[in-house]
């Protein structure tokens, strides 16, 4: 019934356009399907990607159902999805955080390869013997191997666990598998080519194929170093001379066209490193994720992932939901017992192995169960290498009934695992008797101090930003005057500004100043706004300004946050927003015109006037 709404949108639409509207219509559906499900699954508490394979599934279901009478255009959608992976893997490697494995996580980082690639191999010849190929087993190991960032970071966040031990070492975990999923995607052309060996042969890839494979694959990973060398000393040129293009522009205003300039060309940046690993053999996807990554060591960072925050959430919906589209019941159907062994054996599996992983290289037995149980389901990255498996040529890795098995794996753990979360700290209680390996103590201190050290969220930013400090947003002159009078008092502030000549100038004198906009939450939050003791916004636009306070106050309802405004009534508006207190030029102006014009009639006409006191 959730899907039935749509459809018969779906049909009124298709009778208006049968013809050229085929597209609009399956994205009408797909959407449509996906809010209602998600909706369900936010109301539920549920994680809301498996609604959206649900949702999928639904579609895909009622469009066999009518296929005879109406094209829905749901392959035309499948097209656009394989777009939105890329645009999607862009924005990931946006906002994958590198700070805090350069800085204090190597060991962290080092823990997560190891126990990823463990998990992978048990996984690979647990496959093979279940009569798998072994082409195929491998990226089964692969894409099961990684387990979800978003359920592991939504959980921790709401238990308030982000900053315990357990919480840095699962976030340097689920970074370091987001980066060895990336080498997994473009290994999987070499994994297919394996199995088209295999199939046509009958045996395994003989050792010229594989030779010559291989030298494939070097060549390949040579052209990618060398766009990642490129890139990395390139890229902030390149977008520091289009910044400074934008801030001139013709609209006067200092900093205004910069931002939409940086996005545009980062999108084209990102398009162009996909089209690169393409043609070096690799993945579009690999290439929109460097891309991204590259982009995350710049200064636009920050502002970057706000502004495309909601074309990623729209991309995962679109994404997620094309995957459940490759759910056919009718395949799958006798596949629920191996389906239900599976979900059982993933997390058996991934749970024993993490533990080992983290016990045997110096961690304790309770954080190593607790690290365990959350790591303990496949992730998003497990169904983008399905998928990728599912599209390889000359001919699929996985497809049919086993592909649409596996995703049901996938989808199943990530439902169920949020409820064995509540059983991680019983456990750990029962095994504190259990202490380090006594081979690896030294190596023990160093997960436990690296995995508690706090890590800057900010992957662009080389200060440090106070927990208590004011920040000022906009260094034209009201801001400047602001800050000289901080610094008099020697109370730490941050800046906010959009223009890239101001932010170089002000980072030389040593100030902690941050490119972006100041009606972006991401920039707002980056800059330190829920700690903050004061926001003040010094631009004098009084549209953003209102937005800006709003997005303040939607972070911190202590924060005091104070505004200039040009007249009265916008004052009145900024109150109603969330602001403490509001600076009205046009009364300042009078109040000040009025002191100078009591001063000269005092001169003139002697003591005896004095101005009244005005309030705004």
């Amino acid at each position: 019934m959730i899907a039935g709404s749509a459809f018969l949108l779906a049909e009124q639409a298709v009778h208006a356009e049968a013809a050229h509207g085929n597209t609009a219509v399956g994205l009408v559906v797909i959407l449509v399907t996906a809010a209602l499900v998600a909706t369900l699954f936010r109301r539920l508490r549920l994680q809301i990607i498996p609604g959206y394979i649900i949702a999928g599934a639904l579609v895909s279901i009622l469009a066999q159902a009518i296929r005879q009478r109406y094209d829905i255009g749901l392959g035309e959608v499948e097209n656009i999805s394989q777009f939105a992976t890329v645009l999607l893997m862009f924005t990931i490697g946006l906002q994958l955080e590198l700070d805090s494995l350069r800085r204090s996580m190597i060991s962290v980082f080092g823990l997560g390869l190891t126990a990823t690639l463990t998990v992978a191999l048990v996984l690979w010849g647990t496959g093979v013997l279940f009569g798998l190929s072994a082409p195929a087993a491998l990226a089964v190991g692969m894409a099961l191997s990684i387990s979800s960032t978003a359920v592991v970071l939504r959980v921790l966040q709401e238990r308030r666990e982000l900053h315990q031990t357990h919480g840095r070492l699962c976030i340097g975990v689920s970074i370091a598998q987001d980066l060895l999923s990336i080498v997994m995607l473009g290994l999987m052309p070499a994994v297919a080519a394996w199995n088209a060996a295999s199939s046509s042969h009958g045996a395994e890839m003989t050792p010229p194929d594989f030779a010559k494979t291989g030298l494939s694959v070097l060549i390949g990973l040579a052209g990618v170093t060398l766009l990642l060398m490129i890139g990395r000393y390139a890229l902030p040129i390149v977008l520091e001379f289009l910044a400074d293009i934008g801030s001139r522009g013709s609209t006067g205003k200092s900093g205004v066209g910069s931002k939409e300039l940086v996005l545009v060309s980062s999108a084209a940046i990102a398009l162009a490193a996909a089209v690169t690993t393409s043609l070096l053999g690799f993945s579009p996807e690999l290439g929109a994720f460097l891309a991204g990554l590259l982009l995350a060591l710049t200064p636009y960072r920050t502002q970057l992932a706000g502004q495309l925050e909601p074309l990623r959430d729209l991309l995962m919906a679109i994404f997620f939901t094309t995957v459940g589209l490759g759910i056919h019941v009718h395949e799958i159907i006798p596949y629920l017992g191996p389906i239900a062994a599976g979900v059982v054996a993933l997390m058996a599996i991934k749970i024993f192995v993490n533990w080992v992983a983290v016990w045997a290289l110096g961690g304790s037995a309770p954080l190593g169960i607790i690290t365990a149980i959350y790591l303990g389901n496949a992730g998003e990255f497990s169904l983008v290498l399905l998928a990728a498996a599912g599209q390889t040529s000359p001919s699929p890795i996985i497809s049919g009934g086993p592909m649409g098995a596996l995703i049901a794996v996938v989808v199943l753990s990530l439902i169920l695992s949020p409820f064995l979360f509540a059983y991680a700290h019983p456990l750990a209680t029962r095994m504190q008797r259990v202490g380090p390996p006594p081979w690896n103590r030294r190596f023990s201190v160093r997960i436990k101090t690296e995995a508690a050290a706090p890590a800057n969220s900010d992957g662009d930013r080389r200060e440090t930003i106070n927990a208590r400090h004011v920040i000022i947003a906009g260094f034209g002159p009201v801001g400047r005057s602001l800050a000289a009078r901080l610094d008099v008092h020697k109370v730490p502030y941050t800046v906010i500004e959009l223009n890239p000549e101001t932010i170089r100038r002000q980072r030389r004198l040593g100030r902690s100043i941050l490119y972006g906009d100041i009606t972006n939450p991401e920039v707002l939050e980056a800059a330190g706004a829920r700690e903050a003791d004061a926001v003040v916004i010094t631009i004098p636009d009084d549209e953003s300004t209102l937005r800006a306070i709003a997005i303040a106050r939607g972070l911190s309802a202590t924060t005091f946050i104070a505004c200039r405004t040009g007249f009265l009534s916008g004052a009145f508006r900024a109150y109603e927003a969330g602001a403490d207190h509001a600076v009205v030029e046009e009364v300042v102006t009078a109040d000040a015109m009025e002191k100078q014009i009591f001063e000269k009639l005092q001169e003139r006409r002697g003591p005896g006037l004095e101005p009244q006191a005005q309030s705004a």
